[in-house]
This record gives C-alpha cells, sequence and structure tokens, in this order.
C-alpha cells in the first residue's frame, strides 16, 4: 500500500473515545445530521493490553478496515482485514487462542462500546457509526457491534458502508453523490453477462432478470460515464450454502466508450461444476491508500461460508489484490 496506510498503521492501535456531554451537530455535504452520545460507560475499567497480549491474542496492532450493514436489529459493524505495513490481513481468531479470551479483549480494544467510527459511502465521508452492544461472533471468531449509524441525508436509502476508527481512517476529499443506474447500465448489463457466459461455454440462463442478482452503479475511472459492477447467478444465491452443481456465477466491472459501450476491466466466472460455488457481490468502494484510484471491496460466497475480497488497479489493469480466508464448516 502507499503512503497513507503506512502512516496510519503507525497510528496508536487502541484510542480513548471520552463520552460526549452532549448532541453534536455536523455538517457533512451541506446536511446537517445528530451525532447520537453514547450509551453509559461500563462498569468494567478497561485495560489496555501489553505487548505480550496483543502477541499471544493476535489482536490487530494497526487501522481496521470494517463492513457496515444494516440490519433489522440495527447497523452491525463487521471487521474485514488489519492494514499491516504495505498490505492487508484478514481478522481472525488464531487457532489455539481462547474463544472467550479473545473475544473479550477485541471487544474493549477495537470495537468497545460507546466506540466511534466513521462511515464511507462511495468514496466519501458519509457519517459516524457508534458502537452500542456486542454483535454476534463470526465464524472466524472475530466479533461484531450493533450500533447507531448516523448519515448524510444523501446517503439514507444506503445499506452498505465502509468503517474505520474514528482518528484512523484515511484522509479523503469530496461530497457524496448518489449514483443512478442509467438506461445505458440497464441496456447493456445482461448483453455483457451474456457475452462472458459464452465465452466461457455456458448456456443462457432462462431468464436474464431472474438470474441478475446485483447491480451498481459506480464511480471508479475518469469520465463523464458511471462503471457498473454487476453479478449474475444461475442455481444460487447471494448467501453462503448448497448450490446447484450444475450453477454459475458471473461477476464484472466494467467500463464505458463511446465508441464500444460498455466492456468488462474486469471478471469472475466460475462454473460450478469445476470450480465449486464461488460467487462474488461489489460491498463499496474507497482510495483509502491515495493510489491511481479507488479499492472496491467485495463480499465473497461460498458453499461453507463467506469471506471478503479487494479489487484495485495497478498500471492500468484491474486485479484481485488481496483475498481472505473462508471461515466455515
Amino acid at each position: 500500500m502507499q503512503r497513507s496506510l503506512r502512516l496510519l498503521a503507525r497510528a496508536l492501535p487502541i484510542l480513548i473515545v471520552s463520552a460526549l456531554a452532549a448532541c453534536d451537530n455536523v455538517q457533512w455535504g451541506g446536511a446537517q445530521i445528530e451525532i447520537v452520545p453514547p450509551p453509559p460507560a461500563s462498569d468494567v475499567t478497561e485495560i489496555e493490553p501489553d505487548e505480550q497480549v496483543y502477541t499471544e491474542l493476535g489482536l490487530p496492532r494497526g487501522p481496521v478496515l470494517f463492513h457496515v450493514t444494516r440490519t433489522e436489529e440495527g447497523a452491525l459493524l463487521i471487521p474485514v482485514a488489519e492494514f499491516s505495513g504495505d498490505s492487508l490481513r484478514m481478522v481472525r481468531r488464531p487457532a489455539g487462542v481462547s474463544p472467550q479470551a479473545f473475544e473479550t479483549r477485541f471487544r474493549e480494544t477495537v470495537i468497545p462500546t460507546g466506540g466511534e467510527f466513521r462511515l464511507f459511502r462511495r468514496g466519501a465521508m458519509v457519517g459516524t457509526f457508534i458502537a452500542q452492544r456486542p454483535g454476534p461472533v463470526t465464524a472466524c471468531g472475530v466479533p461484531t457491534a450493533y450500533g447507531n449509524a448516523t448519515v448524510v441525508a444523501a446517503a439514507t436509502d444506503a445499506t452498505e458502508f465502509l468503517g474505520f476508527r474514528r482518528g484512523l481512517e484515511p484522509s479523503v476529499q469530496g461530497e457524496f453523490t448518489p449514483l443512478q443506474i442509467t438506461g445505458s447500465i440497464r441496456t447493456y448489463a445482461s448483453i455483457v453477462a451474456e457475452r462472458l457466459i459464452l465465452q466461457n461455454g455456458l448456456p443462457r440462463p432462462r431468464s436474464w432478470q431472474g438470474a441478475q442478482r446485483d447491480l451498481q452503479p459506480v464511480d471508479v475511472m475518469p469520465g463523464g460515464h458511471p462503471e457498473m459492477a454487476a453479478t449474475y447467478l444461475v442455481g444460487d444465491s447471494l448467501a453462503p450454502g448448497p448450490a446447484d452443481p450444475q450453477g454459475y456465477s458471473v461477476f464484472y466491472l466494467a467500463d464505458y466508450e463511446t465508441a464500444r459501450g460498455y466492456n468488462p476491466i474486469y471478471e469472475e466466472v466460475h462454473d460450478y461444476r469445476r470450480d465449486g460455488k464461488i460467487a462474488l457481490k461489489l460491498v463499496d468502494y474507497l482510495n483509502w491508500d491515495e493510489d491511481e484510484g479507488p479499492e472496491l471491496l467485495l463480499q465473497v460466497f461460498r458453499r461453507n461460508g463467506s469471506g471478503y475480497a479487494v479489487l484495485g488497479q495497478r498500471g492500468g489493469a484491474w486485479r484481485k489484490e488481496w483475498e481472505g480466508a473462508i471461515c466455515g464448516g
């Protein structure tokens, strides 16, 4: 990774966040929002782990990237990866470490009750997440947290965000502007998918509408037209679990050219007869290392669980820069 990540990685791994005495009014992008005060402090005194504890428990030492998603029980903060030097390191409980000890220390140091996190959407800062109560432990043994997400008015319809602990977030410029699915995107989405399907010797889906499971306009390349990220599935769903052994998945990122329309600049086509279930979906994107362009966080679904991967652009080409392991049965 580049300069900003190295600066972030040198930041203290523990932040002491003081409780807000009253509600603060903050403005992002011209919209006024209210930051809700954190819940009362716990009766338990927080003790900063020493070097030995970090080493023995494998706790993150650098900034952590979070996936924040809205659920019926509230906004859920999910740790994804730790920035370690110039690379990403998957966040998971190390083998042989006590689940109870890891969960306790992780909640105290990484996602403490009352902890404040910055939320990003489509490359811009859009609001704040306040951790309020423990969430479930993931299949990788990593604790999560439920909390309150407060965002600018333009982002209220968004269901997924990228998050960083306050004080450890990257420095980004610009205001959030929601993107719309244009007529060109609707027209070309299945045309691009069909081309990839046929190139890989797979049968067309019975219904293009039924096969299209995700379609998102994105702004990751210079130019006047938005790019698009799309997922098509046959005999599968965007969730962990079994799939039709004869099924397949298509994920692509496509750029627009005036003379040619939309064409893929990154693609993955998986024939389940050969690869087993591998289904990908875009979560969001952010230029967190201030390089050529934004990084894209993808969610990866397999039969036995789910994980994450990152796409980035190097030398003009898009490639997968990191992929975490899949945890599950």
